[in-house]
């Protein structure tokens, strides 16, 4: 037997209890959740105790469960306080008060294998390794490890000689050692799935028949009869792997979010006010989050203010409303994670010469993503009603988005850049012709399946000839640009001859539209084209070409401003003063925001401009040029209302300086 503390129930194999105990009274089938999220099965007895710890007066309800063949079962923490039991870790005794029972520890095990690989990492650090695995192969997958508070995250490597190359992290604020007593088991790519054991449980009809009402919600009227029976046969098939709101909200194990903070001091902020009539709301999605697993109890020390925020009306035209944790102060402590987000531009050029698009969105995208246990505590919430924290990545957090990105790519590691593109939680599959389309469908949900990630099914776009994605209607015609003709723009040297302009012009054509007012910025260039005309180095034909250039790899800025009837921006690079601009944006005031004081205008432009190029901006480092007092008000407001909230929150998932 294995003896747990932090397992709340005592679990026996059923091999065992039928070969001790051949009159069991069995309860229903029914499923244990893990705290690594996997199900097993599945059912309880009241067993008695006499023939173990000698007390023939005492019973007690075990659990039967499918279990680890190297154990008999696990005494959990419910048991060893009904025996009033104790651990003599001196004496390796497991102690009550009629028996001693001699224990032993796997660490005993470990000091007597052969240390094969070794490695010292000193505090919050995180080291490139080359480890021995078990096979020679080319390439692989290796799962998620912890040993020591030490962790390997789960990673797509190559293989040389049975050494992979790959990241071991440290998380903790003490010196560790990682030791290695035989090979890591590594899949190899064809074998390959996200979770060791995917969550894939038998359906039962109750369930069955809600999944296969939610496939009503799907979105193919724009199809003919053969392409919309290939597509409901597909999602039929793969049922199970969309979203539906009655039923628990998955998660993937194998990438936990962390939160490094630059101390471990805690933040405690206080909680805001909010209107009565959003305390049965407030409860409503607490109660809806704990059923779900998202959220449990907490004692922890760390807090972060919550607020309700109006959504959009859904559907059928009903107001719907989120919480939101406010984590500004608990951002400012975290260290920056430098996961790259992929690269737009990139994924624009591939898209545009495809033929069919689908666009799948995750359900609650963030909520899919366990948390590592040590940083728990740090997301912690107050509500009158209770202290909570997050067993869930929940959204707001730092670097968030770059943890989700890396799970992402580990899911699509293979296929991605070649059959879909995934930029956080907004998924596309492209293709030239429906056979291949459904083909690569059916192969990014088999993906998703094994990581037990869900769809949202009614914001998913299937079988499209044009669709939006990243801000960009794409469509087969769409032109976008190629990173290579940047590369050739920015290598191109100063044109000697009429031919080196043309030449250097049409690459410049090809981004036409990223280029406002394009004839004006190129007109020295245009000039020294005319007949018998003569190339001119001046000032002029110097700072066109090099603006030219450089529009394409300076800093973004984004530049604001809000009169009393409309807002406008304009987004542009290069040195302040003299920065280029690449587009521009503008809008009208509704009656509402016509309304609102000078500084509430003057914020909105920026809430409502970093939105409008998010394409851009996310992820990335850019300068926001506009009056300083507005966000200084904005970020020092200790109650402020609900529209201020959620503006904060939207302009917490930028990176930006202020100028």
């Amino acid at each position: 037997m294995m003896i747990d503390t932090g397992s709340a129930k005592t679990l026996l194999s059923p091999k065992i209890a039928q070969n001790f105990y051949s009159n069991l009274i069995v309860s229903d089938p029914f499923e244990i959740h893990s705290v690594h999220g996997t199900t097993r099965h599945k059912a309880s007895a009241t067993i008695p105790l006499s023939k173990i710890f000698e007390r023939p007066d005492l019973k007690h309800k075990h659990y039967l469960v499918d279990f680890n063949p190297k154990y008999n079962g696990l005494i959990g923490i419910d048991l060893i306080r009904k025996l009033n039991a104790s651990l003599d870790f001196g004496k390796k005794l497991f102690v009550t008060n009629k028996v001693k029972i001699p224990i032993y520890f796997e660490s005993d095990e470990i000091k007597k294998k052969k240390t094969i690989f070794k490695v010292t990492l000193p505090p919050r650090s995180e080291q490139i390794i080359n480890i021995p695995v078990d096979k020679d192969i080319n390439e692989g997958i290796l799962s998620y490890i912890k040993f020591n508070k030490v962790e390997i995250p789960s990673s797509f490597v190559t293989v040389k000689n049975q050494i992979a190359t790959t990241t071991i992290i440290n998380p903790t604020e003490k010196e560790l050692c990682f030791m290695l007593f035989e090979p890591l088991k590594i899949e190899a790519i064809n074998t390959f799935y996200i979770n060791p054991e995917p969550i894939i449980t038998p359906i039962d009809s109750n369930i069955d028949q809600q999944l296969k009402e939610n496939l009503k919600n799907i979105r193919i009227s724009h199809l003919n009869s053969e392409e919309q029976r290939q597509i409901k046969n597909l999602c039929f098939d793969y049922r199970d792997i969309f979203y539906c709101e009655n039923l628990p909200l998955t998660f993937n194990n194998q990438i936990k979010h962390y939160i490094r903070t630059k101390d471990n001091n805690p933040i405690f902020t206080k909680t805001y006010r909010y209107p009565e009539i959003h305390k049965e709301e407030v409860r409503k999605q607490i109660n809806s989050m704990l059923t779900q697993g998202i959220i449990r109890p907490s004692t922890s020390p760390w807090s972060s203010p919550i607020w309700i925020v109006e959504k959009k009306l859904d559907a059928s035209g009903k107001k719907k409303w989120r919480l939101v944790v406010d984590y500004r102060k608990l951002n400012e402590k975290i260290v920056n994670d430098k996961y790259p987000l992929p690269n737009i531009t990139d994924i624009l050029d591939k898209l545009g010469k495809s033929i069919y698009f689908t666009t799948l969105d995750l359900a609650s995208g963030f909520h899919q993503v366990q948390m590592n246990p040590d940083d728990i505590e740090k997301t912690a919430f107050s509500t009158e009603n209770g202290h909570y924290e997050y067993l869930r990545m929940p959204f707001g957090l730092k670097n968030a988005p770059a943890t989700f990105q890396r799970v992402m790519d580990n899911i699509l590691r293979g296929i991605q850049n070649e059959k879909c593109f995934v930029y956080l939680d907004d998924i596309i599959i492209f293709s030239t012709s429906l056979e291949e389309h459904i083909v690569r469908l059916k192969e990014v949900f088999e993906r998703l399946r094994n990581a037990n990630f869900k769809i949202q099914l009614d914001k998913s776009e299937f079988l499209r000839k044009e669709v939006a994605y990243l801000g960009h209607i794409i469509t087969p015609e769409g032109v976008k640009p190629n990173p290579e003709k940047i590369k050739a723009v920015m290598k191109y040297p100063i044109p000697k001859t009429q031919k080196e302009i043309k030449s250097f012009l049409g690459l410049l054509g090809y981004y036409r539209r990223l280029i406002p007012n394009f004839a004006l910025l190129t007109k020295p260039l245009t000039k020294c084209l005319k007949k018998n005309s003569k190339i001119k180095y001046n000032e002029q034909f110097i700072k066109s070409f090099e603006t030219c250039k450089q529009i394409f790899t300076q800093p973004f800025i984004l530049t604001t401003d809000a009169s009393n009837v409309a807002l406008g921006a304009v987004l542009s690079q290069g040195k302040l003063g003299e920065d280029q601009p690449i587009a521009y944006a503008s809008r009208t005031l509704n009656e509402t925001e016509q309304k609102y004081s000078p500084i509430e205008k003057v914020l909105l432009a920026i809430v409502w401009a970093t939105k409008y190029f998010r394409p851009y901006l996310y992820g990335r480092k850019f300068t926001i040029y506009t009056d300083h007092r507005p966000l200084q008000w904005l970020f020092s407001l200790k109650e402020p209302n609900t529209k201020l909230v959620r503006w904060r929150l939207k302009l917490e998932e930028y990176d930006y300086d202020i100028v």
